[in-house]
C-alpha cells in the first residue's frame, strides 16, 4: 500500500471511503480494538486529504471525546500541534480530527 502522502487526492477519497465502510462492519461485529485502528487511519487519510491551509494557528477547534477547544500553536506535517485551556501540556493530533470550535 503507498503512502498517504505519496496518494493524490482522488485516492485519498477512495480511502476515505473504504475505511468508513470497513469501520461500519467492525462497529456492527463489536470490534473495538479494529474500529480504533481503522479510525484512526481514517483520520490520517482525512488529514493528508484536507492539508493545513485551511487551519490557523491561535485558532481553536474542537477534538472528538474532549470537551474543551483545543488552540493549535504549530503545524508538524499534518498535525496539529497545541494545547488545551487547563494544560501547559502541549498535545498533537491529525488535523482531519479538528472541527471549528464554536462558543
Amino acid at each position: 500500500m503507498r503512502l498517504y502522502s505519496q496518494m493524490t487526492l482522488a485516492e485519498l477519497q477512495e480511502e476515505m471511503e473504504r475505511l468508513h465502510v470497513e469501520a461500519k462492519e467492525k462497529k456492527k461485529l463489536g470490534d473495538h480494538s479494529q474500529l480504533a485502528i481503522i479510525t484512526q487511519k481514517y483520520f490520517m487519510a482525512k488529514s493528508y486529504y484536507l492539508g493545513t491551509s485551511e487551519f490557523r494557528i491561535g485558532s481553536k477547534y474542537s477534538v472528538p471525546d474532549y470537551d474543551q477547544p483545543f488552540t493549535i500553536d504549530y503545524f508538524n506535517g499534518v498535525f496539529a500541534w497545541g494545547r488545551f485551556p487547563d494544560s501547559d501540556e502541549q498535545t498533537g493530533f491529525p488535523v482531519g480530527m479538528l472541527e471549528l470550535w464554536f462558543d
